[in-house]
């Protein structure tokens, strides 16, 4: 029987096949190493077909560099939540190595009460909790990490574009526990000064009232001008002692909203008893069609408060003779209240600064109307307790709508 040779081109075949699987392996080994030192790009989880796995050689070297010395914790994590790929950072931060935080769940990290609004910041839900930036698809939360040194982190999201099937969202972590520690630290200081400040400015405004009422003698007209003149200032000073002691209070959480279900209607025309006099004055109109039925399930003098800063704030930035309107409607999940006027509008940029402390925008009148810059942070803050959320719609010189939603 003859013996039959291999063609030459079968051998050629087969060393190439050889070689094909040997350069796998040298990729395979390359991954297992690069996912034991955190480097690699990204690991994309699929079916077995499907299934692809990229490493250090196919990686960007400048971008991984710059990835990996951020302060902040990087990822990207698909539609499930489970991290395709992390930063060294973020395993620092969680106390775990890299190649167990790769393939985990990225909820599965944060305390049992956070995993809930984690999911809904990955499914982008609407949450209270959660702030939506200018861009449609970026989102933020701000949460604890658990662990033994307590560790307050925001988490930024943003859509990736559909390049990766796998790759859904990219994820920024940014531990912001030392400037939450300045901000308290702050914050107690300002509360202590304003308690300091408040005992001897009520000292003051005893006496003064005591003069004015005649407990030292009768005074003449000339007298009682100066002492009005330096009530009033009194007056002012302490509502602003008080206004910085209500700020410290809630931003400290000690401060809480006790609901109870209540007549919208009731609460608005509270409200506009309070401010008709200013109303009257500047000759405007305010008209409210709410159902006297309408009913709502809040803290009755906070959401006074609340609506009160926006009202008197529609009167001030409105000409004489307009006209500020009050509309609420109930949906089946939520009760809508909003308070339009005609006044000189808010310009788009300055949408968001307008609920921060201390804020007062530029505008045709700004120079003449006086405030702290606090009412419509308080505003914010008030209806957020309670679970729900204010919006403004305005434009320069077209006037201003502000809507609040509040959670029935």
């Amino acid at each position: 029987m003859k013996a039959t040779k291999t063609p030459a081109k079968a051998v050629h075949q087969q060393t190439e096949e050889i070689e094909t699987l040997r350069a796998r392996l040298r990729e395979a080994e390359d991954t297992i190493e690069a996912i034991r030192e955190g480097a690699v790009d990204a690991l994309v989880i699929g079916n077995h077909e499907r299934q692809r796995v990229y490493t250090l050689q196919t990686a960007d070297y400048t971008y991984r560099v710059l990835i990996e010395s951020m302060n902040q914790a990087a990822l990207t994590i698909d539609r499930k939540g489970t991290i395709l790929y992390s930063n060294s950072q973020f395993s620092r931060m969680v106390d775990q190595p890299l190649e167990q935080v790769i393939g985990s769940s990225l909820p599965s990290f944060f305390k049992l009460q956070d995993k809930a609004v984690v999911l809904d910041l990955i499914a982008q839900r609407a949450n209270p909790r959660i702030s939506t930036s200018s861009s449609q698809s970026g989102c933020e939360l701000e949460v604890d990490l658990p662990g033994d040194s307590l560790m307050t982190v925001i988490i930024s999201a943003t859509r990736l574009p559909d390049v990766e099937a796998n790759a859904y969202m990219g994820i920024i972590i940014t531990d912001i526990s030392e400037r939450k520690k300045s901000e308290k630290a702050k914050d107690e200081f300002i509360s202590l000064a304003s308690h300091q400040l408040r005992t001897p400015a009520t000292g003051v405004k005893q006496y003064l009232n005591m003069l004015l009422d005649g407990y030292a003698g009768a005074l003449d007209e000339q007298q009682q001008i100066f002492i009005r003149t330096a009530n009033d200032s009194n007056e002012r000073q302490l509502k602003v002692i008080n206004s910085i002691l209500k700020t410290a209070q809630i931003d400290s959480g000690k401060y809480s909203v006790i609901k109870k279900t209540q007549n919208l209607a009731a609460l608005v025309k509270t409200v506009l008893a309070d401010l008709e006099p200013v109303i009257l004055m500047r000759r405007q109109q305010v008209s409210h069609a709410i159902d006297d039925k309408l009913e709502v399930a809040v803290d009755g003098a906070e959401l006074c408060l609340a609506l009160s800063n926006i009202i008197e704030n529609a009167s001030k930035y409105s000409p004489e003779a307009k006209k500020i309107t009050i509309k609420a409607r109930q949906t089946k999940k939520a009760t809508v209240i909003t308070i339009i006027d005609q006044g000189v509008g808010i310009d788009s940029s300055d949408h968001a600064k307008i609920f921060e402390k201390f804020t007062r925008v530029d505008n045709l009148v700004s120079d003449t109307v006086s405030g702290s810059g606090l009412g419509l942070y308080w505003t914010k803050r008030i209806v957020a307790m309670h679970g729900g959320s204010i919006t403004v719609k305005s434009k320069l010189g077209k006037g201003t709508s502000f809507i609040i939603t509040l959670p029935l």
